[in-house]
């Protein structure tokens, strides 16, 4: 399956790239790479989807010498023209990790991390080379599943089973997190950014009534209609519950991964005043 293009603007690049280098300014920090992670590098977008950048940043080496540590995610949102706003009003999100918060999170194969190394959108920096090798050779199988399936578990009892927000959205959030955690299960590695990949190269191991309907919904989000609330899907529900219920294809093997590197880039990363 031919990788879907993505559907970001030159013009939307360069104004992140902008807002990279005012949040560096107002929070006194430096940041390695910004990227986007949310629909838009899943290929699930639609055309009122707003922008997900997540960075991870470093401070100066003596603000890590406090009695009274700084903050170690920042956030920040803006509207189209470039004003700070609140999530709620606006078009680019910007969320971020320090760096030492993020590679202990990696460390523990933290999907969010490396989803945030994979993703082929990057406004500013760049990926670092020794944590995106650890992302993809050292991860922990038993770890990354069981981090997917609680995504998958979280977006279905909040929404989807309590009946609260039943949206397309929700069902793609929630079926992303099944359909990466039978990746790690099948193929056993990690799971391609791009969930219509991931579903394709699964789809035989879906029932076929299922990816059906997945593949009918990402239709319809992409044509503006991932916010519509919509009546459960049964097909989905039971297929969701009953992967739920049971955890006998979850990876057992035990990783002994060792850290050495990790721990030498992050110290040659935060001690570095360039």
């Amino acid at each position: 399956m031919a990788r879907a293009q993505e559907t970001i603007s030159p013009a939307i690049k360069k104004k992140v790239a902008a807002l990279c280098r005012i949040v560096e300014k107002d929070n006194r920090v430096r940041m390695l790479f910004a990227v986007e992670n949310g629909s838009r590098a899943w290929r699930l977008s639609s055309s009122n989807s707003d922008y997900d950048v997540r960075f991870v940043f470093a401070r100066p080496i003596e603000d890590y010498i406090s009695i009274n540590p700084l903050p170690d995610v920042i956030s920040v949102a803006f509207d189209k023209g470039g004003n700070k706003v609140s999530i709620e009003r606006s078009l680019i999100d910007f969320s971020g990790f320090d760096v030492i918060k993020f590679v202990r999170m990696l460390s523990a194969s933290n999907p969010t991390t490396i989803e945030w190394l994979q993703s082929d959108v990057v406004y500013y920096g760049e990926q670092n080379r020794v944590f995106r090798e650890f992302a993809l050779k050292h991860f922990n199988k038993t770890s990354l599943y069981f981090h997917y399936k609680s995504m998958c578990r979280q977006n279905y009892l909040k929404y989807l089973k309590s009946g609260n927000n039943v949206t397309y959205k929700k069902y793609l959030y929630a079926m992303r997190g099944l359909i990466n955690a039978k990746w790690v299960v099948i193929k056993r590695t990690v799971p391609p950014i791009d969930f219509g990949e991931a579903l394709q190269q699964l789809k035989s191991h879906i029932p076929k009534q299922v990816v059906a309907k997945l593949q009918e919904i990402i239709r319809l989000k992409s044509s503006g209609l991932e916010k519509d609330i919509v009546q459960n899907i049964v097909e989905i529900d039971e297929y969701i519950e009953n992967f739920l219920k049971d955890d006998s294809e979850a990876p057992k093997e035990k990783a002994y991964t060792t850290l050495r590197e990790l721990d030498a880039e992050l110290k040659k990363i935060v001690l570095s005043q360039k």
